[in-house]
């Protein structure tokens, strides 16, 4: 098992609208990476690599390999170009998987686009792990995978996206788990609203998801899988104090997962 961050987890720092400095680069979080002590990060559409040249590419892969650090590689989106060259870009950095996000909503589109897709990643021996994402109900998404019945389809489990559609997280894991490739785990709050519910994200163990339920099901540590960790944060007033309360939450989920996975395979508390 590898502990990592997906780069959606410095939301604030690598957002291009920032005021107070130039976004985080992936070297940066590459280091960033280092300095908490975990094995590999992945990245997502919010660094997408795709827009990188081959030098800074090749930087990318140096760096990783100096600090020890994986590289994991995410997409988002259906377009067939696009796929093609992240399946280049998985293979040059020799990911485990490639991540996509679908962003698609009708299944019968989706499936032929997974269809179409298959033949690359067998080419490349690249297993593809597709993220619950919001946009359509984990059981669907199983469905699919299982009715196209190619093994090297799998799914990154996210803990949370699918709240959106009112699916309760253990719901969604349950689904998903057999197939479970990667997790991406974060926690979350449902509070009273003046009028309604809000769902909030919060540090990892602070909030209503059932870690250890999570970790029963999808078992990471037993199966070998990459747990990303990631988190949503409202910002503060300001953006010095949001890059402060980010780093904060970051480091403390870093802390709160090392407890719950262990080390050498040892459990976390339950």
């Amino acid at each position: 098992m590898r502990l990592g961050l997906s780069s959606f987890i410095y939301r604030y720092a690598t957002n291009p609208g920032r005021t107070d400095a130039p976004p985080m680069d992936p070297p940066t979080l590459l280091r960033r990476a280092y300095a908490l002590g975990v094995n590999a990060v992945q990245f997502s559409d919010n660094l997408p690599l795709h827009l990188l040249p081959d030098s800074a590419l090749a930087a990318l892969r140096e760096l990783g390999g100096e600090l020890g650090v994986a590289i994991e590689v995410g997409a988002k989106g259906l377009d067939r170009p696009l796929l093609e060259r992240y399946v280049e870009l998985s293979r040059f950095f020799g990911s485990r998987a490639l991540r996509l996000v679908l962003d698609e909503s009708d299944p019968g589109r989706a499936r032929a686009a997974l269809a179409w897709l298959l033949p690359h990643l067998h080419e490349a021996d690249l297993p593809l792990a597709i993220e619950n994402h919001g946009s359509l109900p984990a059981a669907t998404l199983a469905a699919l995978v299982a009715d196209l019945g190619d093994p090297l389809l799998g799914f990154c489990v996210d803990t949370a996206n699918n709240l959106v559609l009112l699916e309760r997280p253990l719901e969604t894991v349950a689904a998903l788990a057999p197939l479970a490739r990667q997790l991406h785990l974060k926690d979350y709050l449902v509070a009273r609203a003046p009028v309604g519910y809000r769902i909030t994200g919060c540090v990892l163990g602070e909030g209503s998801l059932d870690i250890g339920a999570v970790l029963d099901m999808v078992q990471p540590v037993e199966r070998g899988l990459d747990v990303f960790l990631e988190s949503w944060m409202d910002p503060a007033p300001s953006w010095g104090e949001t890059l402060l309360q980010e780093e904060g939450w970051i480091a403390r989920c870093v802390e709160q997962a090392r407890r719950w996975l262990g080390t050498g395979g040892e459990e976390g508390p339950r």
